[in-house]
């Protein structure tokens, strides 16, 4: 799956950019710590609008997918969607088959939300959602 898409629903608002990809064979790192820093950079360059470095981080197949849809227009997308990004908290992990997973609680301008970011295990980014709090 490749694509952003910005969903009203009746449980949640999401955006998200995935593209799939397999490194089974390379070693998972022994904590989920780089993962943890990678992301707070992650969040802190998006909120600052360096989508640049951000794309540095990506695999070869996210960077096919944000050539269809850039990653600043994506991350206005959700801005629109949940309003502007005002902050974020330590992030969480966890490992999911091929993708070591990182949760990181956000604040948007319309609530709490939460933006999790899929890492390889070599460390590059292989999805990336945005998701705004359900509707009170």
């Amino acid at each position: 799956m490749k694509r952003w898409a910005a969903a009203l629903g009746p449980l949640a608002v999401v955006c998200l950019l995935t593209a799939c990809s397999s490194s089974a064979e390379e070693p998972w790192p022994t904590s989920p710590g780089p993962f943890v820093l990678q992301a707070d950079q992650v969040i802190a360059d998006l909120g600052a609008g360096d989508f640049t470095a951000v794309q540095g981080m990506f695999d070869p197949a996210m960077i096919k997918a944000a050539q269809a849809v850039p990653l600043n227009k994506a991350w206005a997308a959700c801005q629109d969607a949940l309003g502007t990004y005002r902050g974020h908290a330590a992030p969480t992990s966890a490992r999911t088959g091929q993708s070591a997973l990182v949760q990181v609680p956000v604040t948007w301008a319309n609530g709490p939300g939460v933006v999790t970011i899929a890492f390889n295990r070599n460390g590059t980014i292989d999805g990336l959602h945005c998701y705004g709090a359900p509707p009170s």
